[in-house]
């Protein structure tokens, strides 16, 4: 078995195209790190306005929003490596311009300027993610799914480390033109490396039922985001799936992100203390994508799902209680370790029982219940933060509360219980366990 692995794992890292859609992404998820907080750190330094800076965000979100499920029929329609191409290079020539701008001083034209790039921004994005997320089982083999996806998720979270340092050595240069300038660069390199991608033909699972899959090329933009919807909400364990990510994701993206920020300056720390909680949850997120990959993405341990995110849920809840850092780091990067164990092996599950031609409508699905309603989390918590109804620590525990009582209801369910049963699962692993045959009887060998 040990031996299996290793050659699934070697074979993986000789496959080209999977390291040319690695080493991109890579540099896409950078480029995108370290651009939110350029422009967000422009904004501020040459407006003063922090509505401004909220405005900017929801012209990037509102755009995210409206096409995201519009990207997914994207990506069942077209070729998914174009599609990611053309995002990758339209985000390149988005900062040429807005950089080339910048140099001739557009004085009251700021403005538009701004808001323009972040509702560009927001659009490419919404068809990068469904086309980026269902392109694995083009690329590589069902037994490579689960390593494939450990090694994307750690590199989504290298942006986490790799972003704010980039935008810090940037910002140091003081010529905003410049900096944009370089992120457009990355960009463009980025496109070169998915330039080389070869796609073979998808393995995945067996076709979508004829009523819910009409064929693309005779339907409409709206048909075939309304196939998509009801082609996931008629298989029980694809309803399970997006209405939990919905409601865990919701407890989670505001509390992290916003009440994280002011706990710590409640407990006077500084900046720096927060740099490293930050930085504390995307090295818990690597290590948990490494170690999801080598448990071959927990295919048959899928009951312990549930206690994952249990864990996050209660290591959110413990940075109520931070009054060290060390307390809180250890508890961010639980929450990291968590988040990948958790959301690796399902993502896994999905690209193998979905079909290729609903793959990308499913994927967007997901990504609009896991990013596209973070914005609402955002202002709920912005609401009960304004209006005194609480506190950023009480958000940390009380949304902790409920992602662990979330999280762990799963197992109440029986389509939960039984989700390793769906035959297309049961398929894979039997076509892995021929493999593993296969190679040990291989090995066994005189």
């Amino acid at each position: 078995m040990a031996m299996a692995t290793s050659t699934t794992t070697s074979a993986l890292w000789k496959n080209r195209s999977f390291l040319s859609l690695w080493s991109g992404t890579i540099l896409s998820a950078v480029a995108d790190g370290a651009f939110f907080l350029l422009l967000s750190w422009f904004i501020v330094d040459r407006t003063g306005s922090e509505a401004m800076l909220g405005t900017a965000l929801i012209c990037m979100s509102i755009p995210r929003l409206l096409f995201m499920l519009a990207g997914g029929v994207a990506a069942d329609r077209w070729n998914r490596k174009w599609i990611m191409l053309g995002s990758i290079l339209a985000r390149s020539l988005i900062l040429l311009g807005f950089s080339l701008a910048l140099q001739n001083e557009p004085g009251t034209w700021l403005y538009v300027f701004i808001y323009g790039i972040a509702a560009l921004f927001g659009t490419v994005d919404a068809f990068f993610w469904p086309a980026r997320s269902s392109i694995l089982p083009s690329l590589v083999s069902r037994e490579q799914l689960a390593f494939a996806n450990s090694l994307m998720e750690i590199s989504q979270q290298i942006s986490m480390v790799g972003g704010p340092v980039v935008s810090a050595v940037l910002i140091r240069t003081g010529d905003y033109p410049l900096m944009f300038l370089i992120l457009a660069v990355a960009f463009f390199v980025g496109a070169i490396f998915l330039s080389a991608l070869r796609l073979a033909p998808a393995q995945t699972a067996s076709p979508a039922p004829q009523q819910d899959a009409p064929a693309s090329g005779k339907s409409s933009y709206f048909q075939d985001i309304w196939s998509g919807i009801r082609f996931t909400y008629s298989i029980p364990i694809l309803t399970m799936i997006l209405t939990t990510s919905l409601v865990i994701n919701m407890m989670f993206s505001g509390p992290i992100n916003m009440a994280i920020p002011l706990h710590v300056k409640d407990l006077g720390w500084d900046g720096s203390a927060y740099s490293s909680l930050s930085t504390a949850l995307g090295v818990g997120t690597i290590a948990g994508g490494i170690l999801t990959g080598l448990c071959k993405g927990f295919r048959g341990k899928f009951m312990l799902l549930p206690l994952f995110l249990g864990v996050m849920g209660i290591g959110m809840s413990s940075l109520f209680f931070m009054q060290q850092l060390l307390f809180g780091l250890i508890g961010m990067f639980l929450i990291g370790m968590m988040l990948s164990m958790t959301n690796i092996p399902l993502i896994t599950y999905i690209q193998t029982i979905v079909p290729s031609t609903m793959l990308g409508r499913v994927m967007s699905l997901l990504a609009l219940m896991s990013i596209g309603f973070g914005p609402v989390s955002y202002a709920l918590c912005s609401f009960l933060l304004a209006t005194k109804a609480a506190t950023s620590g009480v958000l940390l525990l009380a949304g902790g509360i409920i992602f662990t009582c979330s999280g762990l209801s799963l197992l109440l369910f029986r389509t939960f219980r039984n989700i390793e049963q769906h035959p297309d699962w049961r398929r894979s692993a039997a076509g892995e366990t021929t493999l593993n045959s296969s190679v040990s009887s291989t090995s066994a060998a005189p």
